[in-house]
């Protein structure tokens, strides 16, 4: 099976792309291949029987070359008098039977359906300048006109490298006027550019068939990558087609070129019978020195692909320096697909990553596959939802190598962060001895800042009230309720789809400990102040749906000067704001901390190793407490740590307090 790319749409912008076609210069004929990369195509749909006409000759010599080849009955004609005159007397004597005739494109004086195919190599191209109406209409007249001299079953048969405004004009007309399109990509003629380092535009031909015109006439569509034919249902799916296979050319080009140290750059490939993708490619160099792989490939297992290491460029760029590769392809699998083993994807792939190979890669190089050892692991689709808040979401279960299993809840518009992860454990039916069950393991949390977030909670004593702003799978939540059995606490969550998610998939049961309010998390704390409602702890862990700054969580209302005032009238007198902080943009970061401190006399951060978050925690007054902050805070840690190992009953640290200190500061 082929799988077609699909490339992003800001690898590349439009202004660049136009850039690169003005580029061809006078040596435009060239850029539509030779005939010997053209005619294992065209000898399948001209032939020798009928009557051709070559439209927009210009000097190419395709013509000529097809009547050595034995397809002799063809008139040429191009507009330019000098150009007839010129080919007419060059092939006088080895074209005998060739004519050559001055004409308008856009009004020829044939007879109607006198011609069985109309040939075209980058007449099309030439004539579409731009998208403007005045191109348009000549457009319009110029296919009006072949339509008029093919006979029905007729061929129109155009070498095109079809720019964007020019694929979105034709592959809308001729579907619209009754004709089947097939779209055939040139291979032969990329790939002759492609090994001599030089770009080359993908040559397209379009076999275009004029139908007898009969009512609810379905319009036939369809594309041949790699000598596979796919039908399709609508012409957009051919130009997107088109756009992303002009796009993967010119990726493959710097990719063979030069390194892309720094660049984040994915290619998608997708199964063009259904439509879904089966893997995503990371591309990925490591040029500073030299290193023992070229190039190699790794596979990630299924469900992995969100962890750090391979989710992110940062991770993946320390994944290529441990495997020693100049450069690394990663590749992840995609749900809903189905994979044999890891031996049966390189195979599959083996194709798609040579061409993504540096250019001074040796020939029949063995490229090596890598992977998490040979177990591809599994995922099994639990359950899947829609949130009006954050859209579509899957419910999955994934499992590893050595029998490792977790749920997780995955946002499909953010694919490579898990919104909730709990551990599976396999749990012995008592009366049924055989009878094996899976539950959650809720002594076990994913994410290294709910641990940080949790860090000052042990040294709560009394009775205590606590919010929480975002319950997400309420994992977090269950572990407070689980362990800290001295705290009542309030979980607030926006969106009623994530509660319904969290009761029914991750265990989350309220009690008279554990209160669920579905609001708005800043109108509930506005309204906790107006009715008095105090908190010994608030804890932000909400995440912004505000995709245009950097900001990742919580919502930047959140974290504005009013409402952090309206959070002190919601906290007890040595009550504590906890929030968890995700922002990339640096001076954001630093504003947003300026706002904190013009509220908290007292604040602590902590970054969380190789991840976006930092936890702050934020106390009203400095005096309150001993000068030596850093202290009182390590003595809380390691007091939770205390206290909740003992919970456990473990003798393992549940927090580094070591490693928690390295990464603690005062503001």
């Amino acid at each position: 099976m082929s799988l077609l790319p699909k490339i992003k749409d800001e690898f590349i912008s439009k202004e660049y792309w136009n850039k690169m076609f003005s580029m061809r210069g006078a040596k435009t004929l060239e850029w539509h291949g030779e005939y010997a990369e053209l005619c294992g195509i065209l000898h399948k749909y001209i032939h020798a029987n009928e009557k051709i006409l070559m439209a927009g000759c210009g000097y190419s010599t395709l013509s000529t070359d097809l009547y050595k080849d034995g397809i002799q009955n063809i008139i040429n004609t191009d507009i330019s008098e000098i150009v007839i005159k010129q080919m007419k007397e060059k092939n006088r004597d080895s074209c005998p039977d060739m004519k050559w005739l001055k004409m308008d494109l856009a009004s020829f004086s044939f007879k109607d359906e006198e011609f069985s195919c109309v040939l075209d190599k980058g007449t099309l191209d030439t004539l579409m300048t731009d998208d403007s109406l005045v191109v348009f209409e000549l457009i319009n007249k110029y296919l009006s006109e072949i339509n008029r001299v093919l006979c029905d079953g007729g061929r129109y048969v155009c070498i095109s490298l079809l720019q964007e405004h020019t694929s979105a004009y034709v592959l809308s007309w001729f579907p619209a006027n009754g004709w089947m399109v097939r779209l055939l990509k040139c291979e032969v003629a990329e790939q002759c550019e492609s090994e001599e380092g030089k770009f080359h535009f993908p040559v397209f031909i379009m076999i275009c068939t004029k139908c007898k015109q009969m009512p609810e006439f379905k319009t036939i569509l369809e594309l041949q990558i790699q000598g596979e034919t796919i039908q399709v249902t609508n012409p957009e799916q051919i130009k997107d087609t088109v756009k992303d296979l002009q796009k993967y050319a010119l990726l493959k080009h710097t990719l063979n070129l030069q390194q892309i140290d720094g660049r984040n750059i994915s290619v998608g490939l997708e199964d063009p019978t259904s439509g879904n993708l089966r893997f995503i490619l990371h591309v990925i160099d490591c040029p500073q020195k030299l290193r023992k792989l070229e190039f190699a490939v790794f596979i990630v297992p299924h469900g992995r692909e969100a962890e750090w290491i391979f989710g992110s460029p940062a991770g993946r760029d320390k994944l290529a320096a441990s495997a020693n590769a100049s450069r690394l392809v990663v590749v992840h699998l995609c749900r809903n697909q189905t994979y044999i083993s890891l031996s049966a994807i390189q195979e599959e792939l083996s194709a798609n990553i040579m061409e993504l190979k540096p250019l001074q890669l040796p020939p029949k190089t063995k490229v090596p596959f890598l992977s998490v050892g040979e177990n591809l692991g599994s995922r099994d689709i639990r359950h899947q939802g829609e949130s009006n808040f954050s859209g579509p979401f899957v419910i999955e279960d994934i499992s590893f190598s050595k029998g490792t299993k977790f749920r997780r809840m995955i946002f499909l518009n953010n694919q490579n962060v898990v919104q909730s992860e709990a551990k599976l454990i396999t749990v012995e039916d008592k009366e049924k001895i055989e009878t094996k069950e899976l539950e959650l393991d809720h002594s076990y949390l994913a994410c290294d800042y709910y641990l940080a977030m949790l860090g000052v909670l042990g040294v709560i004593k009394e009775p205590s009230q606590v919010l929480l702003v975002g319950l997400g799978g309420g994992l977090l939540a269950t572990y407070i309720h689980k362990y800290f059995t001295n705290i009542s606490l309030t979980c607030v969550e926006i969106d009623p789809a994530m509660v319904i998610v969290a009761k029914d998939w991750f265990d989350f049961s309220p009690d008279k400990r554990l209160k669920v309010e579905v609001e708005d998390g800043l109108l509930y704390i506005r309204k906790a102040a107006e009715g008095n409602l105090k908190f010994n702890a608030i804890m932000f862990d909400a995440d912004s749906k505000d995709s245009s700054i950097g900001l990742t969580g919580p919502p930047k209302a959140f974290l504005e000067l009013g409402f952090l005032r309206t959070v002190v009238d919601c906290l007890s007198e040595d009550g504590i704001l906890i929030i968890n902080l995700a922002c990339r943009d640096e001076t954001l970061k630093s504003s947003i901390l300026n706002e904190v401190k013009k509220v908290f006399g007292s604040i602590i951060c902590q970054q969380i190793p190789e991840e976006v978050s930092s936890i702050l925690f934020c106390r009203l007054n400095r005096d309150q407490y001993s000068d030596d902050l850093i202290g009182t805070f390590e003595r809380a840690l390691t007091s939770t740590n205390n206290f909740l190992k003992q919970k456990q009953g473990i003798e393992d640290d549940i927090i580094d307090i070591k490693e928690s200190m390295k990464n603690i500061s005062l503001l």
